[in-house]
C-alpha cells in the first residue's frame, strides 16, 4: 500500500506539528474540523489540513489514520472511529500516537481491529516538528508498522522498535516517567519555596549544586502551563505502566496532582503563541502560589 492521504485527528499541537511536516513535503492530509476550537482551525490552516468535514469521509479518504490528542482520549477516538472503520469495510491502518500505557494501546488495538482495522502503537518523542527543526522521534511497533516507514520520506524520524503492540509505548511511558517527575518535582518545589518564603535561596541552591539538571527542569516548568492539562492523563498512564510489573505508579502519579493544579490555575489558561503568566521560573511559582493562597480562603 502506498501512501497518499493520511487522516490526522486532532489539530493540537502535535497533531498540527506532525501534519505540518508531512504537508510541507508534499503529502495530503486530512482532518474534520467540525466543532474545533478557533485554536484548532488555526493551527490546521497554519499546518496545511484539509477539512473533510465528517468522521466517515475521514476514515473512506485516508490511507491511514494518525490518533494524535491528549492521552485521556486516546480509547475514545478509538471507540468514535470504529463504526466508522467497519462500515468503510477498509483495513485502514489506524496508529495510535499519544502517550498512553502499553495496556491501554492493547485496549484501543483490540477495538480497532475488532472493527476490521489494522493497529500500529506509536510513541512520539520530543517537541512538535517545525519547518526548521525536526528533532521528533516517532518510535512505531506491531506487525503493520513497517507501513509507516513510507512517512520518512515526508519528513518524519521514524524509528521501528518491533512487532509487539505496547513497545513503541512502553519505550515512551519508560522515558517521560523521568521527564515528567523531574517537571511536575521541580514545580511543586519552587511554588512550595514561595509559599513558605524562601524561594531565592532555594533557587540560589539548586542552581549552583546542579546546574545543568536546574536550567533543564526551569525552562520545561516555564513552558509547562499550556500542556499542564495533557500531562495529568499521561503521567496517570505512566504509574499504570508501572503498576503492571510490580512497581509503584504512586512515585509518577503525585506529579498528575501536580499539573492538575497547574492547569485548574490562571497558568491553565496560558497558549503557545501568547504567553501572558508564567514566562519566568519565579512567575510561576508566583501565580500557582496565590492560586494556591485563594483554595485555602474557600
Amino acid at each position: 500500500m502506498t501512501i497518499k492521504t493520511v487522516g490526522i485527528v486532532a489539530q493540537g499541537d502535535m497533531g498540527a506539528g506532525t501534519a505540518g511536516q508531512l504537508t510541507r513535503n508534499g503529502l495530503r492530509v486530512i482532518t474534520n474540523l467540525t466543532g474545533r476550537s478557533d485554536r484548532s482551525l488555526a493551527l490546521a490552516k497554519h499546518a496545511g489540513m484539509e477539512d473533510v468535514y465528517t468522521d466517515a469521509t475521514l476514515i473512506d479518504q485516508a490511507d491511514i489514520f494518525l490518533s494524535i490528542l491528549p492521552p485521556g482520549q486516546a480509547v475514545a477516538l478509538a471507540q468514535k472511529m470504529a463504526p466508522y472503520i467497519k462500515a468503510s469495510g477498509k483495513k485502514i491502518i489506524f496508529a495510535d500516537c499519544n502517550a498512553i500505557a502499553p495496556a491501554t494501546a492493547q485496549e484501543a488495538q483490540t477495538i480497532v481491529e475488532g472493527a476490521g482495522g489494522r493497529f500500529v502503537d506509536v510513541g512520539i518523542f520530543g517537541n512538535p516538528p517545525k519547518q526548521d527543526k525536526n528533532g521528533t522521534r516517532y518510535y512505531i511497533s506491531g506487525p503493520d508498522a513497517g507501513y509507516l516507514t513510507q512517512l520518512q520520506n515526508y519528513g518524519l524520524n521514524i524509528i521501528k522498535c518491533g512487532e509487539e503492540i505496547g513497545r513503541a509505548s512502553a519505550i515512551k511511558m519508560c522515558f517521560a516517567s523521568v521527564t515528567k517527575t523531574m517537571i511536575a518535582m521541580m514545580a511543586e518545589t519552587v511554588v512550595a519555596a514561595k509559599a513558605l518564603g524562601v524561594y531565592d535561596e532555594v533557587v540560589h541552591e539548586l542552581s549552583s549544586y546542579q546546574t545543568d539538571g536546574f536550567n533543564w527542569a526551569a525552562a520545561r516548568v516555564i513552558s509547562t502551563p499550556p500542556k499542564a492539562y495533557r500531562w495529568v492523563a499521561e503521567v496517570e498512564e505512566i504509574g499504570k505502566t508501572f503498576e503492571t510489573v510490580g512497581l509503584p505508579g504512586a512515585t509518577c502519579t503525585g506529579g498528575a496532582e501536580m499539573f492538575q493544579l497547574i492547569a485548574d490555575s490562571p497558568l491553565g489558561k496560558e497558549t503557545v503563541e501568547n504567553r501572558q503568566r508564567g514566562t519566568t521560573l519565579e512567575d510561576c511559582s508566583i501565580v500557582a502560589a496565590d492560586y494556591i493562597k485563594g483554595l485555602s480562603k474557600k
